[in-house]
């Protein structure tokens, strides 16, 4: 395991799921559910957002050698779709596809852990970019790749099962401040890949 790859890797994965922002839709829509329904909408967001972004991680530049596309090119779309969801973060507190008729989403109690939570809430289109991004970037780190998604999931299982106790800590304003924090992490992120698909598009 390469420890340096593997922070590189991480760290941006973290911040685009960011999961302390699915926090309060999450809580939203499981109020009023048991124990048992609560575990398994974990249980369905869980599977849904990381069966996806490894099949994306596998299968995503095959379908853009399909379909034509450079990952230069998704890059450039990869990192302006993320800037646009980080500067709503920073300016919100919150993730823009967390927004919506909530009301209407919980009459849905049966797939609510597969949409909205698995996706587009966790693996949205900016988290799916990003893997295929950085199994272009990294082609010799897969395994540190994998292992992230993983442990980022795990990591957003354990923070759903704990909300109570995490939201009584944080609070509301915690929850949004941490996830300006993020925002301002993915702009960089954001601005960082659009520099480097423009440098390796034009062979800078």
């Amino acid at each position: 395991m390469d420890w340096n790859a593997f922070l590189h890797i991480f760290v941006p994965l973290f911040a685009v799921i960011d999961p302390f922002a699915a926090l309060p839709l999450y809580m939203s829509l499981t109020s009023g559910l048991s124990e048992k329904q609560k575990n398994g909408v974990i249980k369905e967001a869980f599977l849904t957002s990381l069966l996806l972004l490894i099949f994306f991680a596998f299968a995503g530049i095959y379908i853009l050698d399909f379909m034509g596309i450079s990952i230069e090119a998704l890059m450039i779309a990869g990192g302006l779709l993320m800037l646009i969801v980080s500067m709503e973060m920073v300016k919100e507190g919150d993730k823009p596809r967390s927004t919506g008729k909530k009301t209407a989403l919980h009459e849905e109690v049966g797939d609510i852990g597969i949409v909205p939570l698995g996706t587009p809430m966790l693996a949205g289109p900016g988290a799916i970019s990003l893997v295929i991004i950085l199994m272009g970037k990294y082609p010799n780190h897969v395994p540190e790749i994998i292992v992230s998604v993983f442990i980022v999931v795990v990591i957003t299982a354990l923070i759903f099962w704990g909300s109570r106790y995490i939201m009584r800590v944080m609070g509301e304003k915690g929850s949004r401040a941490f996830t300006r924090v993020m925002g301002l992490l993915v702009t960089a992120f954001a601005v960082q890949y659009i520099l480097d698909g423009i440098a390796q598009y034009f062979h800078l």
